[in-house]
């Protein structure tokens, strides 16, 4: 297969951006690392809640990137030749992750009500999970987690970094073999993983939407960082000249549909347990709409779903990184709040007292700011390591067909 010739004007290497980005980040993560260490010599619980929403929102930027990436092989498209390289440098973060991860493990009967004997005895329904939420099993199963996702980005990147150099249709095959399956192995492994680090924190709900909820919410907020981090280099090649209009186009009505699955996944179980009634189910919902924190649930209908619904509907929003952009940052902030009201109002391990009333530490801030700064140190010094585009990609010729004006 012969490889497509492009004009010397064709830059296709990372601009030196990525490097002065990733010291940034990485400077910002030590400064705001070194205030969440203090917090949690201060106020260890707060401090790992806090470490918990930091990590999850980031452990979405990365899993939702590789359900994306590994959807892109299967279907093609302009959205995901022009992303991919930015989704494959946010699955190089998943070895960063799983030592991140650490702090979780050592923090977790701080975290989890069910590793408190006396809570479990205390309540039948959750000593009914013992063999399923017990230290060992969970401790393994995050084991597990991590290796499953670590072998994956790893074969994805190692197939993209081969066809740099090597145009053989074997070589992208390979990756669609690799990504078929994986889109049902990121499904179970999500879906038993935020079950495991989110849904128990309160074992005695359940929901059976909660993994495609946790499903749509990482991809929602890929595809929002991905517009961010697309159009703060718009300046450079390769991106300057593909990147234009009907590019974000796309990428905004992408952004459009997930926030609308999201919005339908949440109202979907809102409904099932409020029209159900059921004391063990109905009682979670009922703690995050009264003692102040209907304010947050209102916040998600409004700043999460209805604005940018509307703004998002707007064609030529969607084609204005000027007015793209601030949606994209919107719906990231909300990822955040979004993430704070599912963990913060559960009820602390080792104390009697619930988190009923609204409450926020400042640990809730520092902690996941510095996840997020080292995340973004990690990501552009991964992007700066690889060229924009796979050149032997065998569609790339299309990007630079006539309609990418700016």
């Amino acid at each position: 297969m012969s490889t497509t010739t492009y004009p010397a004007s064709y830059r296709f290497d990372p601009p030196s951006a990525t490097a002065s980005l990733s010291t940034r980040w990485f400077a910002i993560g030590l400064a705001a690392g070194v205030a969440a260490i203090a917090g949690a010599l201060s106020s260890g619980q707060h401090f790992y809640r806090g470490y918990l929403i930091g990590y999850m929102l980031i452990l979405g930027f990365s899993l939702g990137s590789l359900a994306l990436l590994m959807l892109g092989h299967l279907t093609g498209g302009n959205w995901w030749m022009i992303g991919r390289r930015v989704m494959e440098a946010a699955i190089g973060n998943l070895p960063l992750l799983t030592i991140l991860f650490i702090p979780i493990w050592l923090g977790r009967h701080s975290l989890y009500i069910w590793l408190d004997p006396a809570y479990v005895t205390a309540h039948a329904s959750v000593a009914a999970k013992g063999a399923y939420l017990n230290d060992r099993f969970w401790t393994l199963r995050a084991v597990i987690y991590f290796a499953i996702w670590n072998l994956w980005a790893l074969a994805l990147r190692s197939g993209s970094a081969r066809q740099d150099g090597d145009a053989s249709p074997a070589v992208w095959q390979k990756l669609k073999v690799w990504s078929a399956p994986g889109m049902l192995v990121y499904g179970i492994t999500i879906t038993l993983a935020c079950t495991d680090w989110v849904m128990s924190l309160d074992p005695a709900w359940y929901s059976t939407i909660f993994g495609m909820f946790f499903m749509i919410s990482e991809m929602l907020s890929v595809m929002a960082l991905m517009i961010v981090i697309l159009c703060s280099l718009r300046g450079f090649a390769p991106y300057s000249k593909i990147l234009g209009p009907d590019k974000l186009h796309d990428y905004g009505k992408l952004m459009l549909a997930f926030t609308m699955v999201w919005a339908y996944f949440s109202f979907s179980q809102w409904l099932i347990i409020w029209a159900g009634n059921l004391p063990e189910e109905i009682t979670w919902y009922l703690d995050r709409i009264h003692g102040g924190w209907q304010t947050v649930a209102l916040a998600l209908v409004f700043l999460q779903f209805a604005l940018p619904f509307m703004l998002l509907l707007s064609r030529e929003l969607k084609r204005d990184a000027r007015k793209l952009v601030p949606v994209a940052l919107l719906v990231l902030v909300m990822r955040y709040v979004d993430l704070y009201w599912l963990v913060a109002p559960n009820p602390f391990p080792g104390t009697s007292a619930d988190a009923h009333h609204l409450t926020y530490h400042w640990t809730y801030f520092a902690a996941p700011l510095a996840l997020v700064s080292i995340w973004l140190g990690a990501f552009f010094w991964h992007l700066g390591k690889r060229p924009l585009l796979v050149v032997t990609e065998p569609m790339l010729p299309r990007l630079w067909e006539p309609s990418h004006g700016h």
